[in-house]
């Protein structure tokens, strides 16, 4: 009854997040999602999908949706699906580690998660990366306990598709060598000529990503380097592995709820150690070499070529509920109430909508825009994509003169003129205004007190909590 119970939780675990999907407004990650999906196959692979930091099979499998007539929320789709998969993933890892309660405790668990949830409802390359890593992770198990040829096949075609979805997941793929090197030195991956068979494996790895690893290191070293995420100290690594291993989206009690699902992980790598034979080294390579090597190695390597946000750790989350299922499947009784309550908490805690300190309320802005524009009207957006959520939304850039500022390198089809960095249009005293910024509330203060000598400001719409989330609406009519 074990498969049953996690193919259950899977379609559960599915239906909610497609119950969910049509309430979701498109975010601004989601419409670069379209636009590249909305490229022919030849320029995704080609120049045109080199000018985006990320590799481009999601974007690919988008656009096959794209050209199904799926809309851009519902691109989504392409996320669901593979967070429905990690649900099955997950249980059957945690089942094969600690037994069949740890088995329905991690699809339960994964299926319930917040965390897991927000993830899936982006039309972003998470998701997929979250079941590639779990996958990988129960296939490398499976290599080092019985040496399966075919098995160790489908790890290699597993790293690979990773590695085209997502940045990170070289680092992913040197954490599954080190989990291998761990059980080799313990002397626990004994079957014969496994080695040489998971080294050859490796070095086809690498040759199948030396199509894309010349534009990885390429944007390294030109100004995508950047990009926008900053050199991040250790209290964003504090931060970021906080919401992996932690419960991010329950809002009481913490911090005593961070504390109990790091601990309930802790106990379950302490009930796997005491156990045993070649489990115990997998736990110990879960335990050390992902949730711990991969956020130091993230956070290292972003000193140097800055990569770390709070999405890129996210795959690991469903690794470290194995680890917390396996302490619930030890524990028992005491288990299944704990489970039970977890999964209702995890459950209350789910963002059926995004925060209103934070949300990007672009369906609001737009609908503004088009009751008190007038003919003749400028209008400032930064970043100068955000006209691609204006447009999606029925705004009409005619008959208003249109600037963005941004790198227009990729979106060649901005409807309007780029300006440059830190700069704002010269514009007749005259003209009516509009500026819009995303996310950036001091560049939009700064616009705003360069375009005001003879205008008067409205502020519309005002940022986030923070200068670095929400929308800010502004409109300046002369005095």
């Amino acid at each position: 009854m074990v498969f049953p119970g996690i193919l259950l939780a899977s379609l559960c675990g599915l239906a909610l997040r497609l119950f969910m999907l049509p309430h979701h407004e498109l975010t601004y990650d989601e419409a670069a999602t379209a636009h590249f999906a909305a490229l022919s196959m030849r320029d995704l692979w080609g120049a045109a999908g080199r000018l985006e930091t990320n590799p481009p099979l999601f974007y690919a499998l988008a656009g096959i949706g794209a050209r199904l007539g799926l809309s851009p929320e519902w691109l989504r789709v392409v996320s669901i699906l593979p967070d429905g998969a990690t649900i099955v993933v997950g249980g059957v890892l945690a089942w094969r580690l600690g037994g069949a309660l740890a088995g329905l405790f991690a699809a339960w668990l994964i299926a319930g998660s917040a965390t897991m949830i927000e993830v899936s409802l982006e039309a972003r390359a998470y998701s997929l990366l979250s079941l590639l890593g779990v996958l990988s992770v129960l296939l490398a198990a499976h290599v080092l306990r019985d040496g399966d040829r075919r098995t160790l096949a489908a790890l290699g075609l597993c790293e690979v598709v990773a590695l085209y979805t997502h940045n990170v997941a070289a680092i992913m793929v040197g954490a599954l060598n080190g989990m291998a090197l761990l059980c080799w030195v313990t002397g626990q991956a004994r079957a014969p000529g496994l080695v040489r068979r998971w080294l050859v494996t490796q070095a086809l790895v690498a040759c199948a990503w030396l199509y894309w690893l010349p534009t990885v290191l390429t944007q390294t070293a030109s100004d995508l380097a950047a990009f926008w995420i900053p050199t991040p100290g250790l209290a964003d690594l504090r931060y970021a592995v906080q919401k992996v291993v932690g419960l991010p989206a329950v809002a009481w009690p913490q911090p005593l709820a961070d504390l109990l699902f790091i601990g309930l992980g802790g106990l379950g790598l302490l009930a796997l150690v005491r156990r045993p034979g070649l489990n115990r080294w997998i736990a110990i390579g879960m335990a050390v070499v992902v949730l711990a090597g991969v956020p130091a190695v993230t956070w290292a390597i972003s000193q140097w070529r800055p990569l770390m946000n709070g999405r890129v750790l996210l795959w690991l989350v469903p690794i470290h509920i194995v680890l917390v299922a396996v302490a619930l499947g030890w524990l028992r009784h005491a288990g299944v109430v704990m489970a039970a309550v977890l999964l209702a908490v995890q459950l209350h805690g789910v963002p059926s909508w995004r925060p209103v300190a934070a949300a990007e309320r672009w369906p609001q802005v737009t609908a503004l825009l088009r009751e008190r524009m007038q003919p003749g009207d400028a209008i400032l957006l930064v970043p100068a994509p955000a006209a691609l959520m204006l447009l999606h939304y029925g705004w009409q850039p005619e008959p208003f003169q249109v600037f963005g500022r941004a790198d227009g390198r990729w979106y060649q089809d901005f409807p309007g003129t780029f300006v440059a960095a830190a700069a704002v249009p010269a514009l007749d005293p005259g003209r009516r205004v509009w500026v819009v910024t995303r996310r950036a509330t001091p560049q939009h203060d700064a616009a705003v007190a360069r375009l005001s000598d003879g205008r008067d400001e409205t502020r519309l719409l005002r940022g986030g909590a923070r200068a670095d989330s929400g929308l800010d609406l502004s409109l300046l009519v002369p005095r």
